[in-house]
């Protein structure tokens, strides 16, 4: 496949590479942009935020079913095995 470059670092259309980044992060940060809003409209499409007594229930349900985070470790479990680690270096 041949290089696109005109051999001083720029397209054949006459754009640096900066450029196209630059348009890269700009095409990203639009992505994100609707993707957040399309998040809002379906939180509010959901009843928006619960209520207190709703948050309750889910958090007493939460904890009804054990009530652990399987996806990283608490907090204080890293906080410890850091200060181990600081511990024994020192």
């Amino acid at each position: 496949m041949p290089d696109d470059t005109n051999g001083q670092g720029t397209k054949a259309d006459g754009k640096t590479q900066s450029q196209l980044d630059r348009a890269e992060r700009y095409r990203e940060r639009f992505r994100r942009t609707q993707a957040i809003a399309a998040q809002k409209s379906r939180f509010g499409a959901a009843g928006g935020k619960p209520s207190d007594d709703a948050a309750a229930g889910m958090v007493a349900d939460f904890l009804a079913r054990g009530g652990l985070v399987t996806v990283c470790p608490p907090a204080e479990a890293t906080l410890n095995d850091a200060e181990d680690r600081h511990k024994k270096s020192g």
